[in-house]
């Protein structure tokens, strides 16, 4: 693996390191001296507890560990620059340093590979351009997250959670509640600038708020029906069975009979039932994912390096949709390739049956919330704090200028 000091070594000839959790004593900075910091945050897994953490991280919540802000802001104190490293397994409060005058940059490197190295000198000596978004946001407290995405206690061994938080985590939830996070889902910055032109929203197949109906379903496969002999079902002789694990043998195969009728239980039906609407094939009915929408957008350039950029499709339901749904959501995103500058690259995002549908219980389908007056809103940006552009579905027409719906 290559390891980031060795990477930082061989693009800077003048480098000191220390592997330490607290900052060295009698260190003293000078002037032009750069910090980078590197930070953590871990998990459990459930069965195998980390740091006194099980099954997340429930016991440093979204701390870094290992004294992490408390080495970020001793760095700040001495030095005039400080980059500061998150290697992480998702979010990380930042509010003890993020603010200090020293905190110059922060990198969001999640959790490190084989190449952790080379890719992150790449960034900080501006090698390339850093195109990457967060796939999450970044809260300035703990608590603005809905209670339930803690952990929840465990019953029979097993962690328990309810999810009564529904459909609205991360910025749905914050969105819904009105809360400005510190960096907001999508959030990334690059060493050049980018301008949108040229968005376009074309209707690709007519909307309905039920899909077509799903095709019939092919013959039933017909299997054997003999009875294979009752020693193929019997625990191997020696076998060491590992605890909580299922396995395929029976305790008892001698009450296995190849003779007799085999009863069902109450209530089972042996007639064949109406296929369900939702069905179909892997991933349900195959006309969810018939592209009703495309919008077409020109990313340019502007700035003086060359880099990439990333335009998010973000949903909005019409406001007199009877369902509850997330302000916006986000349906698709598409990146662009390394522009040089004033280079140009047109991006084209579509939209399916699925993306627009909501889940009805009664109906046990899934529909798509029409309107006759009220529009579905398409929003593009590259974050949930940046919605630039935003297209009606009933007339199609794109506008910049509009207020965002979200803080």
């Amino acid at each position: 693996m290559d390891a980031p000091i060795d990477a930082i070594k061989r693009k800077a000839a003048n480098t000191t390191y220390y592997s330490s959790d607290s900052f060295p004593s009698g260190l003293t900075a000078a002037a032009g001296d750069i910090a980078v910091v590197f930070i953590s945050s871990d998990s459990g897994e459930n069965q195998y507890t980390v740091e006194g953490n099980h099954g997340d991280r429930d016991a440093s919540g979204l701390a870094a560990w290992h004294n992490g802000d408390a080495l970020v802001q001793a760095a700040a104190a001495k030095y005039s620059t400080v980059v500061v490293v998150v290697h992480t397994v998702g979010p990380v409060i930042v509010e003890p340093w993020i603010n200090l005058p020293s905190v110059k940059a922060l990198v969001f490197a999640h959790l490190p590979g084989q190449e952790a190295g080379d890719s992150l000198t790449d960034i900080l000596f501006g090698d390339y351009s850093p195109s990457g978004h967060l796939p999450y946001s970044i809260p300035v407290a703990e608590s603005d997250y809905p209670a339930s995405t803690g952990l929840m206690g465990f019953q029979f061994f097993q962690v328990q959670d309810t999810f009564s938080e529904g459909l609205y985590i991360d910025y749905r939830y914050l969105n819904k509640h009105s809360i400005s996070p510190r960096y907001a889902f999508g959030h990334g910055l690059s060493y050049t600038t980018f301008s949108k032109s040229s968005v376009s929203l074309t209707s690709v197949t007519p909307l309905s708020t039920l899909p077509p109906a799903r095709p019939a379903k092919g013959s039933t496969p017909i299997y054997s029906t003999a009875i294979p002999p009752a020693a193929e079902v019997a625990w191997p002789t020696g076998f060491n069975k590992i605890w909580r694990y299922l396995y395929p043998y029976l305790d008892n195969p001698s009450s296995i009979s190849s003779t007799g009728t085999f009863k069902y239980p109450d209530g089972y039906q042996t007639t064949p039932q109406p296929d369900p609407p939702a069905g179909g094939d892997e991933g349900g009915n195959p006309a969810l994912w018939d592209v009703m929408f495309t919008l077409s957008v020109t990313v340019t350039n502007t700035g003086s390096v060359a880099g990439k950029d990333t335009v998010m499709l973000f949903v909005q339901y019409p406001s007199d949709s009877s369902y509850d749904t997330p302000i916006i959501q986000l349906r698709d995103f598409e990146k662009t390739n390394t522009l040089a500058p004033n280079g140009t690259q047109t991006l084209s995002l579509n939209v399916t049956r699925r993306d627009l549908s909501v889940w009805d219980v009664t109906k046990q389908n899934w529909v798509i919330p029409v309107s006759s007056s009220q529009p579905f809103l398409f929003w593009v940006g590259n974050s949930t704090a940046n919605l630039t552009v935003a297209c009606e579905s009933l007339s199609g027409s794109c506008s910049g200028g509009r207020a965002s719906p979200v803080v």
